[in-house]
């Protein structure tokens, strides 16, 4: 049974490094300068030079048009939309949820990155999203002060797992170490809800984690039978698409291209392997 198990803990790892591997062949950077480089190449070596312009010319006017502030929105938006904000209006404690049905009794929140420097303090070792994720985590677990914060995120090699850090940053936000509890062992979202779904059961859950992110683990815990109800935050599609200034290519925009694109692919391969529904 152990072996069986061992084996069966490899083949995921690998399934793991070939989806992130696949995930960062397929970002439109990576792509665009592959297509590039190989235009330079046949620019310079080649007498195929009606080719190597097309090549260039396609790269760059597709890498510019993917860093538009309109674009990135569009793209985003259909992720976004497809949850509204959790409690967006309430500034005390409440006894119920919107739909009437009784308040769940922990909040979960998916971990989204972090720094591995020890020189920082845990509110600064964690990525944007995490901390965004992290602060609504609070926010929410106060207005439903029966609620315990569960803080998901395992580690890579030897360091500290994110949950750690997510609960030495929450602590000096003010949240309560003994209303937490820790899931330290995951590496990505099916791992967190195989983790989670052996933790909690068949108890309903708020779900924590960006707006971008939330249709697809929505739909892996659902395939899961469990019962999340979604709290979407760090939204990122904000902004009009009137203002002159987000018609000029910016990185910003590039970076959130990227992740909607990493967010569709991922629920793609989570609709393959039969994970997501």
């Amino acid at each position: 049974m152990r072996d069986a198990a061992g084996r069966i803990e490899v083949q995921e790892r690998i399934m793991f490094i070939l989806k992130k591997l696949l995930s960062a062949a397929v970002q439109p950077c990576s792509l665009l300068l592959a297509v590039m480089v190989l235009g330079l190449i046949l620019l310079f070596f080649t007498k195929r030079q009606r080719t190597a312009r097309a090549l260039l010319t396609a790269g760059l006017a597709l890498l510019a048009l993917l860093s538009l502030g309109p674009v990135a929105r569009a793209l985003v938006r259909p992720l976004e939309t497809a949850y509204p904000p959790l409690l967006a209006q309430a500034t005390q404690a409440v006894s119920t949820m919107p739909d009437g049905s009784p308040t769940p009794r922990w909040v979960v929140v998916l971990g989204g990155g972090k720094s591995e420097d020890d020189s920082l303090a845990p509110v600064q070792k964690l990525a944007e999203p995490s901390l965004v994720r992290l602060a609504e985590s609070i926010r929410l677990q106060r207005l439903l002060p029966e609620s315990q914060l569960v803080l998901s995120g395992g580690s890579s090699g030897m360091t500290t797992s994110e949950a750690e850090t997510l609960a030495a940053a929450g602590v000096s936000l003010g949240a309560p170490r003994d209303h937490m509890v820790l899931e330290s062992q995951s590496w990505d979202t099916i791992d967190e809800v195989r983790m989670l779904r052996a933790m909690l059961g068949d108890d309903r859950f708020v779900l924590v984690t960006s707006a971008m992110h939330m249709p697809r683990a929505m739909a892996m815990f659902r395939k899961a039978g469990m019962i999340p109800v979604a709290a979407p935050t760090d939204f990122l599609a904000s902004g009009e698409d009137s203002d002159m200034l987000s018609w000029f290519p910016h990185a910003q925009a590039g970076l959130i291209v990227e992740r909607a694109l990493h967010e569709y692919f991922g629920l793609f391969w989570a609709k393959l392997r039969g994970q997501a529904r």
